[in-house]
Parts: structure tokens; sequence; C-alpha cells
């Protein structure tokens, strides 16, 4: 292998073994009760992304309605394109569509049309989303942007940032 990744190092020092589920739960302030009223994207006139950020209430210096995640409306209107970046924001995005019926492009997929009610879900991609409303639209999102920039990472390929040791028994070895 050419990757950078591909020495194995064997860790001797304990202080440098963490327990999985000690370490990934995030330092934060209980999240407050908090309802978003409807009327959030109904009101709305343009294309915009309307995000429920709690972060002044949880003590954090960038967008959150927790510590992991950033969730919020967003409203289109009529004929109108909506570019959604989240090209090193988010490793996925979940969409639930409130109102109409819609297309997204995705780029390395091709289009995707949508109806009231249906939920999508799209990995990480490296372009920026294309929404396109035939009528006035609303969707709820939801993405992991918080916990990246918490674990000051990126997501993509080239600098892969979930390796981890996996110990198997003699039914998983290779052949």
């Amino acid at each position: 292998m050419s990757s950078s990744h591909s020495k194995v190092r064997i860790v001797e020092n304990p202080n440098e073994l963490y327990e999985y589920s000690k370490n990934v739960r995030l330092p934060h302030k209980p999240v407050p009760v908090t309802s978003h009223a409807a009327k959030l994207y109904e009101e709305a006139n343009l294309i915009i992304e309307i995000p429920f950020d709690l972060s002044s209430s949880l003590g954090l210096d960038y967008p959150a309605s927790c510590p992991n995640l950033l969730s919020g409306y967003m409203h289109i209107s009529p004929n109108d394109l909506f570019k959604q970046d989240g090209v090193v924001s988010y490793t996925s995005l979940c969409l639930y569509v409130i109102r109409d019926h819609n297309t997204t492009n995705i780029f390395d997929e091709g289009q995707v049309n949508w109806l009231k009610s249906d939920l999508l879900v799209i990995p990480y991609q490296t372009q920026p989303l294309e929404h396109f409303a035939h009528d006035d639209t609303a969707l709820y999102y939801v993405h992991d942007g918080p916990l990246l920039k918490y674990l000051q990472v990126k997501p993509d390929s080239e600098h892969a940032n979930r390796l981890g040791t996996l110990i198997g028994n003699s039914k998983t070895h290779e052949k």
C-alpha cells in the first residue's frame, strides 16, 4: 500500500489506549427542551435554511442543536433552486419532506425525486446538492456537522479519520 496509514504501530503504553464509549460522548451542558414552530418555515418568503441553533445554551462556539447534530427547517420557494453545500461540513444528511414534491440533484448519483413525507438519507458528497422546488417546499434536515467541528476533522477518504484496531478470532482471519 502507498497510504501513509499502511504502517502498523504497536501501542505498548496503556495510557495511549482509550475505551471507545468513554471517549465518544461529547462534554456538554444539558440540551434545553425547545419548540420550533411550523411558522418558521411557513412564513419564509425566500430560499432559506433555518437552523435550530442552541449553541449558546450548550456552551459551543459552532452551530448545533445538540452537541453532535444540527437540525433545522429548509424553505424553498416555487420554481427556485437551492444549493446546499455540505462539502467538508458533514458526513451524511437526513432530509424529511414536510411539504410538496421536488427533485434533488446528487452529483454522484443523478436526480432523486421526492414527495411529501419522504425521508432521504444522503451520504457525504463531493459537490453541493441542488434542491429544485416545483411548488412551495418545506424540509426538515439533520446532519452531523457539529460532531465534526468538535473532533476537528473533515470528511473525506484522502485523510481518513476513522482508523482503529479490530480484534478478531480464527473465523475472521484473512485468506
